[in-house]
């Protein structure tokens, strides 16, 4: 054998050799490539879970808001109710003492005002005592 042989198969060995370790590094970056494919697919798949749980939770929450915005609804309702009320009651009071100063008895105060026999007599006790009479 020639010089020139056992140099081309040497070389050939070397490439050989050469190309058996970039194959097996190839094959181990594959592997080492799949398995972080696999993790990004579980968690791309816990966050499809987190996106629906939270999506759940929006739809729970926005109907909440909508009954809380409902029950504030009614609540400023019966706010305006007893606002008007405290008004009438307040307009009540005012028109008795300005006809108990007139000079109008209890029977008057029940049948004008709507009010008990009780506190028309009260309100006139306390109104002519400040007026005076």
């Amino acid at each position: 054998m020639t010089l020139d042989a056992t140099l081309v198969i040497g070389a050939l060995l070397l490439a050989v050799v050469l190309e058996s370790a970039l194959m097996v590094w190839l094959w181990r970056r594959q592997r080492m490539l799949e398995g972080k494919l696999q993790q990004c697919y579980q968690r791309q798949e816990r966050q499809q879970l987190d996106i629906v749980g939270l999506c759940a939770a929006a739809v729970r929450i926005d109907q909440r808001l909508s009954n809380l915005s409902g029950r504030l609804g009614e609540i400023h309702e019966w706010a305006q109710e007893l606002e008007h009320a405290g008004e009438q009651v307040d307009h009540s009071y005012q028109t008795a003492i300005e006809r108990i100063a007139q000079g109008a008895g209890s029977e008057e105060l029940v049948a004008e005002c709507g009010f008990s026999r009780e506190e028309a007599e009260l309100l006139i006790r306390m109104n002519r005592n400040k007026g005076g009479f």
